[in-house]
């Protein structure tokens, strides 16, 4: 039995309808609200869902200073586009972050030496990988969290299937693949040296 009123119950129902989004909407909304804040997807997810448990609380026990336009989707959206706006207030540009990763300062260190095994060879290799795969891969798979983009970057895993005719499939993360080209270059770079004699 509900401890609610018929006015709480209806604006309960009034609300969770306003947010009905068809279509596979609320995983759509995440994957866009991810993308448009660079935020990984279980971030915004969690967001979402807090957004709307606040205004579902206020209902329950401040249901007399709840207004209509509480009720909408437009508010709810608003609640969601603050706090997604403060987190991202501490987000650092891809390439900040690649300046700073140590795989990548090693690798580029590594190459003002000549390179006289295959084994020195691999190890500014595995460098270049671990910078791809902890500043573009893995924040990137984040916010594309089973979305159809999701699946084509599981096939570029490898740095070296991140070609340019790949990256162009994700256009709309145009920070992630000026690192990626970036990287991209650099392991191209490295595996065309020749080796010191």
């Amino acid at each position: 039995m509900s401890d609610l009123t018929l006015q709480q119950e209806n604006a309960l129902a009034t609300f969770k309808n306003n947010l009905h989004l068809p279509n596979n909407g609320f995983h759509t909304l995440i994957i866009d609200l991810s993308k448009e804040y660079h935020l990984p997807f279980q971030k915004v997810r969690t967001v979402l869902l807090k957004s709307q448990r606040s205004i579902e609380k206020k209902i329950r026990s401040e249901f007399e200073a709840i207004s209509h336009r509480e009720l909408t989707k437009e508010h709810w959206l608003e609640l969601i586009h603050a706090a997604l706006h403060d987190l991202a207030q501490h987000n650092t540009s891809v390439m900040e972050l690649l300046a700073k990763d140590t795989h990548y300062q090693s690798a580029k260190a590594a190459m003002l030496m000549p390179i006289s095994t295959e084994d020195e060879r691999e190890v500014i290799l595995e460098n270049v990988f671990c910078a791809y795969e902890k500043i573009v891969f893995k924040p990137l798979a984040a916010m594309l969290h089973t979305s159809p983009l999701y699946w084509k970057l599981m096939r570029a895993e490898e740095l070296l299937q991140m070609t340019l005719t790949h990256r162009e499939h994700f256009t709309d993360y145009p920070q992630y693949m000026e690192a990626a080209a970036c990287l991209f270059e650099l392991d191209s770079t490295v595996r065309s040296i020749e080796l010191s004699q």
